[in-house]
């Protein structure tokens, strides 16, 4: 018989499967690290994600909310760019295959779109709605991933987590995850640069 480890390694293994043919640039060990804080240690099930381009991190996350039995990702991005640089061969090419690619792993009930820019969304959000897990993952700018934590942060619940890409590889977050305040503790993790928020801002 089956460990609950055992199951749970299994879920991974095949969730891992499942996105490897979506474009993107989250590795297997990231994706892991987004799923187990969604789904066993975010403290409440919603979800935000700041950049989501063609799904596979939302894919991720959205198992997890799946899994969980609660809860919802909330997807923020412009849906706008091609990494070649050239131009949309039509306005919605990519947010219709973000769309597509949760269509078909019959994901796309626990994903709530949101397109527009990340700090407008910011200023949309239901400030009473307290988020368990939030995803940085947009531009890399370091004045971008500064507005991104300013604006999103403080709807974090305590005990609430924080998962930033690309860590150690782009300037941006690197520089900025050197000074966040007190009330973030960075905690171990498989992939991603993670912190949990212990205290209420004051």
């Amino acid at each position: 018989m089956s460990s609950e480890k055992d199951w749970i390694d299994e879920r991974i293994e095949s969730i891992h499967r499942m996105v490897s043919s979506v474009p993107g640039w989250l590795e297997r060990n990231e994706g892991e690290t987004l799923y187990r804080l969604a789904r066993f240690k975010a403290p409440v099930p919603t979800i935000v994600e700041l950049g989501s381009w063609k799904g596979k991190s939302t894919c991720w996350l959205s198992c997890a909310v799946k899994d969980r039995g609660e809860g919802r990702v909330h997807a923020v991005d412009l849906w706008s760019w091609k990494p070649s640089g050239k131009p949309l061969d039509y306005p919605d090419e990519v947010l219709d295959e973000f769309k597509e690619n949760l269509r078909r792993f019959g994901l796309e009930e626990y994903v709530e779109p949101i397109r527009m820019k990340t700090v407008d969304a910011s200023r949309k959000w239901r400030r009473k709605s307290k988020i368990g897990l939030l995803f940085i993952d947009a531009s890399h700018r370091y004045a971008a991933v500064r507005e991104d934590f300013e604006y999103w942060s403080p709807m974090v619940a305590t005990g609430g987590y924080i998962a930033f890409h690309d860590v150690n590889t782009w300037q941006g977050p690197t520089k900025l995850v050197s000074e966040l305040p007190k009330w973030y503790v960075k905690v171990k993790s498989k992939g991603l640069w993670v912190c949990q928020k212990v205290m209420e801002e004051p």
